[in-house]
């Protein structure tokens, strides 16, 4: 399934809604869609750049327009999101490097709760 964000006042409403959830409101994140040849980090689904000391954070998302069929993994906005706004509360201690054990092992635990977060939220709305 891929679900994506039809315009910015959708992904600022989402990011409102899951920065409350995951009690992110006192930072300031601003997100926005971005060209893949944008994105802070090469052939991503997502990507953000925080300032700790400031909570301050820079969110993007992959535009569907760059998204390409043969990718191995679903694309998602909402999933994308969740996933990277985790990555703030772990930013005091992610001091990973690129291809490390940890690095691997940080995403793969930010996307396992990313993912369950968002399938419990579809869940309940289904429920309704």
């Amino acid at each position: 399934m891929t679900f994506t964000y039809e315009n910015d006042e959708q992904l600022q409403e989402a990011l409102i809604f899951w920065q409350k959830v995951l009690r992110l409101q006192d930072w300031d994140v601003y997100a926005r869609i971005a060209r893949g040849r944008e994105l802070f980090t090469e052939n991503s689904a997502a990507a953000v750049r925080w300032t700790l000391a400031k909570k301050v954070a820079t969110l993007q998302l992959l535009d569907p327009i760059d998204y390409e069929d043969n990718l191995a993994v679903e694309q998602d906005h909402e999933v994308s999101l969740v996933h990277e706004l985790l990555h703030l509360h772990y930013a005091p201690f992610d001091n990973t490097e690129d291809d490390s054990l940890e690095l691997y092992t940080l995403e793969q635990s930010i996307e396992a709760i990313s993912r369950a977060l968002v399938d419990l939220k579809r869940k309940a709305a289904l429920d309704k």
